[in-house]
C-alpha cells in the first residue's frame, strides 16, 4: 500500500476509533464502532487478528457494562421493574445530563447514573410497591452500578484505540 494511503487510513482509522470512544458515554456502541475500524486491518495489510481482538474486547465491555449495572441494582433489592428502570432512566439521564453539565463526558455519566437512580426507584414504586427504605437503597445501587459499568466500558473502548493505534504504528 501506498506510504500516503496508508497514512491516511491510519489517521481516519484512528479518528473514527477516537469518536467511538466518546460515543460510549451515551450508551451508543462505541465500542462496536472501534471494533468496526478492525475491518480496515487486512487492507492496510494488518491481517484480522487486530479485528477479532477488538471484537473481543467490545463483547467483554457489553457484558461488563451489563452484569455491574444490573448485578449492584439486584443486590439492592430491585426487582425487574427496577432493572427495567434503571436501564430506561440511565438513557434519558444520559441525554438530559450531557447539556446540563457541559463539561465532557462528566455530564453523560452523571446524567445517566442519576437517571438510572430515578428509573429504577420510579418503577419499583409503580410497579413492585416497594418501601420508602427500600426504594433508596435500589437507587443508589442503580446509580452505582450504571456508574461502575460506564466507566468499565470506556476503559475497555480507551484500551481498544490503544491497542488499534500501537498496531497500525506497528509497535505491537
Amino acid at each position: 500500500m501506498d506510504e500516503m494511503v496508508y497514512l491516511l487510513c491510519t489517521i481516519g482509522t484512528l479518528l473514527f476509533a477516537g469518536l467511538g470512544a466518546l460515543l460510549i458515554p451515551f450508551g451508543l456502541p462505541g465500542t462496536w464502532m472501534i471494533a468496526a475500524v478492525g475491518l480496515l486491518g487486512p487492507t492496510m495489510g494488518l491481517g484480522w487478528v487486530p479485528f477479532f481482538v477488538l471484537v473481543a474486547a467490545a463483547g467483554v465491555g457489553e457484558i461488563l457494562e451489563l452484569l455491574s449495572a444490573t448485578k449492584v441494582t439486584k443486590k439492592a433489592g430491585a426487582g425487574k421493574a427496577g432493572m427495567w428502570g434503571c436501564l430506561i432512566g440511565g438513557i434519558v439521564g444520559a441525554v438530559v445530563g450531557t447539556p446540563l453539565i457541559p463539561i465532557p463526558i462528566i455530564g453523560t455519566l452523571l446524567g445517566s447514573a442519576f437517571g438510572a437512580l430515578a428509573g429504577a426507584i420510579f418503577f419499583e414504586m409503580l410497579f413492585a410497591s416497594k418501601e420508602t427504605h427500600e426504594l433508596m437503597d435500589i437507587g443508589v445501587g442503580a446509580f452505582l452500578g450504571v456508574l461502575l459499568g460506564k466507566i468499565l466500558k470506556m476503559t475497555i473502548g480507551a484500551l481498544q484505540v490503544v491497542y488499534w493505534s500501537l498496531v497500525v504504528f506497528g509497535l505491537l
